[in-house]
C-alpha cells in the first residue's frame, strides 16, 4: 500500500528514526515533550551492507542476513511504537541494490514500520536539518559534510535555510571495496582513489566555492573518527585540518595495509577508516578546506526533527510540490478545479472504498497540482514528459517510492490505462488515480464550466456516477470523455456505470 507518513495527534511523546547507511545502521530514540525533542537513546551497529554489493547489483547473502538479523534485534524496540512515529530510512546502498523492493519487505516485517529509500539530495537535505537544529549557527553560511559508507553528501546553507546540497558516488567502504580491496596500501593506490574522488567533487566544486563559507561541519562515524584520531595522536588540535589527514594517509603508505591499528581508532571501523580518510582528505583539497568540525547530529537527527515537523503540520512536502508546479508553469486555476473535484468525489466513497481521508486527500491534492507540469516540455504525451519529471527531480521531503508514485498517477490520470508502468496490485494508489482520472474528465480544460452536482458511489470494483441529464445533454465532449473511461477503465477489471437523473 501506498504509504504517506501519518500525522498523528500532538500527544504523541515517543518518536524514533533509523538510519539504514552503507556501513552502519543507527537508531536514535526521543520523547518530543513541551514541544522539544529530547534524546533518550541511540544505537549503532556496523552492518557494512555496502560491502555485500556485487557488481550486478545483487546483494550477498552475508550482508543480507547481518543486516535483517540488526534489524530484528531493533525491531524489539521499535514494535511497541504507535504508526507513525518511527521514520526509517535506506542510503545509497538500498538506492543501488536491484532486488531492494524483497529487502524493504522483509525489514518493515522486522521492524514493524515501513520503510523508505530516499535520494542521495533528500539525505543531504536532512543531514543538513539535523547538523542546523542541533548545532548552534555562527554568523554567515556553513558546509556540512557527511560521508557514509556509499556516499558522500555535502550540504550549503545558512540559519536553517538550505542553499545548495550534493550526494557524491563516494563513501569509506566504496572507496576501500575500489582500491584496496586486498588490504595493501601503495602510494600509486592513493593517488588513483584520490584521482577518482576529485572526479567525483569537480561538478560541485564551482558551485560550493562561488558560494563561500564561514564555518565547516562534519557530520558522520567516519569524520567523528578522524577527528579523534587526530587529536590522540596529536596531529592536529580538536578540530580536523589538512596536515593531520595527511600525517594518517602517512601511517598507511609506511604500514602498506589497510587495516592499520592507530591510536584512538576503534576496531570495528578498522577495515574502512582509510576509505573514509581518501575521500575527506580530496574534499578539503578540492574545497580549499582550513578546519573542520566534527558534528555530534547527522542524517537520524534530522529525521527526528523532519517527523516532529510533520506531527506538527509543517510538512516540507506540500511546498516542494508547489515550487515543482511553479517551476513548470502549471495552470494553478485548473489545478485547483481539479482538487476540488477530486475532494468532493473522496468524500463521498471514502468510507465504502476504506480509504484514510486525511492521507487520500493529501496525495489527490499533491497529483493535481503536477499532472499538468509535462506541457512545458510537449503538447503531444505531456503526461508521460510529466511522469518522467516527477520520478527524477530533487522533491524535498518525498522518499524515491512516494515519488514513483506520484509519477505513477501523473503517467495515468489520462488516456488508456497504462497497465505495464502502473502499480495495479497497489489497490490504494488505483483508486486515488481512478478519482484523478474522473476530476481531470471533469474539469477538461483552461475554460471554467458549471459542474453538475455529482454523485459518486463506490464498492470494490464497481463504481457509479450520477449525473443530471440535462448536463450530460449540454456537455456533449464530457459525456464522451466519460464513454472513453468506462471503455479504458473496463480493461483493468474496474465497471463504471453513468446514470442519468
Amino acid at each position: 500500500m501506498f504509504n504517506l507518513s501519518r500525522l498523528l495527534s500532538p500527544k504523541t511523546e515517543q518518536l524514533a528514526a533509523l538510519d539504514l547507511g552503507s556501513n552502519s545502521f543507527h537508531l536514535i530514540i526521543a520523547d518530543w515533550q513541551d514541544g522539544e525533542l529530547k534524546i533518550r537513546d541511540k544505537v549503532k551497529e556496523m552492518v557494512r551492507l555496502g560491502w555485500g554489493l556485487q557488481d550486478d547489483g545483487s546483494l550477498d547473502a552475508a550482508a543480507w542476513n547481518r543486516a535483517q538479523a540488526c534489524l530484528e534485534r531493533f525491531g524489539e524496540r521499535l514494535r511497541e511504537f504507535k504508526p507513525g512515529s518511527v521514520r526509517v530510512v535506506g542510503t545509497k546502498t538500498l538506492r543501488s541494490i536491484i532486488d531492494s523492493e524483497a529487502f524493504l519487505q522483509a525489514a518493515a516485517q522486522r521492524l514493524g514500520h515501513p520503510v523508505e529509500v530516499i535520494s542521495g539530495e533528500e539525505e543531504a537535505r536532512l543531514i543538513y536539518l539535523g547538523v542546523a537544529h542541533y548545532q548552534a549557527p555562527t554568523n554567515g553560511p556553513r558546509l556540512v559534510v557527511d560521508i557514509g559508507g556509499g556516499s558522500t553528501e555535502l550540504a550549503l546553507g545558512e540559519g536553517m535555510e538550505l542553499k545548495l546540497k550534493e550526494s557524491l558516488d563516494m563513501g569509506c567502504v566504496a572507496i576501500t571495496k575500489l582500491f584496496f580491496k586486498n588490504g595493501r596500501v601503495s602510494k600509486s593506490r592513493l593517488q588513483k582513489a584520490n584521482v577518482y574522488c576529485s572526479q567525483q567533487l569537480f561538478p560541485a566544486v564551482d558551485d560550493y566555492l562561488e558560494h563561500g563559507w564561514k564555518e565547516c561541519l562534519g557530520a558522520s562515524g567516519t569524520i567523528k573518527a578522524v577527528a579523534k584520531v587526530c587529536a590522540e595522536n596529536q596531529f592536529c588540535d580538536a578540530d580536523i585540518q589538512l596536515a593531520g589527514l595527511e600525517a594518517i594517509l602517512n601511517c598507511y603508505l609506511e604500514a602498506g595495509e589497510c587495516n592499520l591499528p592507530l591510536k584512538g581508532l576503534s576496531e570495528e571501523r578498522q577495515p574502512v577508516f582509510l576509505g573514509g580518510v581518501v575521500v575527506l582528505h580530496a574534499i578539503f583539497q578540492a574545497l580549499n578546506i582550513d578546519t573542520m568540525h566534527a558534528a555530534e547530529s547527522a542524517l537520524r537527527e534530522g529525521l527526528l526533527y523532519e517527523l516532529k515537523g510533520r506531527l506538527e503540520h509543517t510538512d516540507i512536502r506540500p511546498s516542494s510540490v508547489q515550487r515543482l508546479a511553479e517551476r513548470y508553469h502549471v495552470d494553478s486555476q485548473l489545478s485547483e478545479r481539479v482538487d476540488s473535484t477530486c475532494q468532493l468525489l473522496l468524500k463521498q466513497v471514502a468510507e465504502s472504498w476504506d480509504l484514510d481521508e486525511l492521507e487520500t486527500s493529501k496525495l489527490l491534492t499533491w497529483a493535481s497540482q503536477l499532472f499538468l507540469v509535462g506541457l512545458d516540455v510537449a503538447h503531444n504525451d505531456y503526461h508521460k514528459h510529466g511522469a518522467y519529471i516527477v520520478e527524477n527531480v530533487d522533491l524535498a521531503g518525498f522518499s524515491r517510492i512516494e515519488q514513483q508514485h506520484l509519477a505513477a498517477l501523473v503517467l495515468a490520470h489520462r488516456k488508456r490505462f497504462p497497465n505495464k508502468q502502473f502499480p495495479l496490485d497497489n489497490s490504494f494508489l488505483l483508486k486515488v488515480c481512478l478519482m484523478l482520472r474522473l476530476a481531470v474528465i471533469f474539469n477538461r480544460g483552461k475554460r471554467r464550466q458549471a459542474l453538475p452536482e455529482i454523485q459518486f458511489r463506490a464498492a470494490e470494483q464497481q463504481m457509479s456516477l450520477l449525473l443530471e441529464q440535462q448536463w450530460l445533454q449540454n456537455n456533449p465532449l464530457t459525456r464522451a470523455d466519460l464513454e472513453n473511461e468506462q471503455q479504458y477503465l473496463s480493461q483493468i477489471d474496474y465497471n463504471l456505470d453513468i446514470i442519468e437523473l
